[in-house]
This record gives structure tokens, C-alpha cells and sequence, in this order.
């Protein structure tokens, strides 16, 4: 049975989300955070990302785990299905049309696309290419 969502927030989105961004934010409350999701695989890359600022600033890091665990209490975490078969047919399908994007969009875009998710982004040239996926822009709109 589908859960009660309705958006997949990805990464860029979240980062946005999380640096404060006017538009983003409006759009996850108007939605209302608890219709709004997260990929498990987004949350590698947050994670990945506080690792990152640690090399720049310990500060940093503690700053980047707060937010995301902010994002924890805030978004339900979509984990990948038991099947592959989204991923797998979307990659096959941006094979043979020559357009092929980064493997995590993919896995994000097969989560989507298996939980009827509209995918957040502001990566539309990666994700519009996906046939059949719903996809919005909240960074400036």
C-alpha cells in the first residue's frame, strides 16, 4: 500500500531547503512537509556532504549533521524497493537513446516513478529526460 505522499524531494532540493531558501521552503509548507519525502539514496548524499565540509571546517560538519537531522524529523526517508526493475528500465531506456545521467538520479527517479512520486529538483535537464515521471521545480517559482 502507497503511503500518504505525494513528493520526493532530491538532493539539490533539500540542500536548498536546508540553506534557507525562500521559494523552497514556501513550497514544502504550502505542500506540507509531511506529503514531502526524501530518497534514501539523497540522504547518503547529505551525509557524504557533512563528510566533505569536515575537511574544510569541523564546524562545519556539526552544522551539516543538524540540518540533517532536521530533515530526518521532518521527511519520511523512501527506501529502495526490493525489485530493481524502475532503475533497471530506466537506465535501459537513457541507454538507447544515448542519455544516460548520473545512476543516483536514476535510482531516485525508479523510487519515484514505483511510489508515484512528483520528483522536486531543480536537475530538470537530468530528470525530464525519464519518460513517464512527474517532476516540479521549487528553487525559484
Amino acid at each position: 500500500m502507497k503511503k500518504n505522499r505525494k513528493y520526493l524531494l532530491d538532493t539539490c532540493t533539500l540542500i536548498e531547503f536546508n540553506g534557507g531558501n525562500p521559494s523552497v521552503i514556501k513550497h514544502v509548507m504550502e505542500a506540507g512537509p509531511e506529503l514531502c519525502c526524501m530518497s534514501v539514496i539523497s540522504l547518503h548524499e547529505l551525509y557524504y556532504g557533512a563528510y566533505y565540509a569536515r575537511e574544510k571546517k569541523e564546524e562545519y560538519f556539526e552544522r551539516e549533521l543538524k540540518m540533517i537531522n532536521k530533515d530526518l524529523e521532518k521527511f519520511t526517508v523512501v527506501s529502495l524497493p526490493e525489485e530493481a526493475i524502475g532503475y533497471a528500465q530506466i537506465k535501459n531506456q537513457l541507454r538507447k537513446k544515448g542519455q544516460l545521467i548520473d545512476e543516483f538520479d536514476m535510482v531516485i527517479a525508479g523510487q519515484a516513478l514505483d511510489e508515484d512520486l512528483i520528483v522536486i529538483t531543480d536537475n530538470l535537464d537530468h530528470f525530464e529526460r525519464i519518460d513517464g515521471l512527474k517532476v516540479e521545480n521549487w528553487k525559484e517559482s
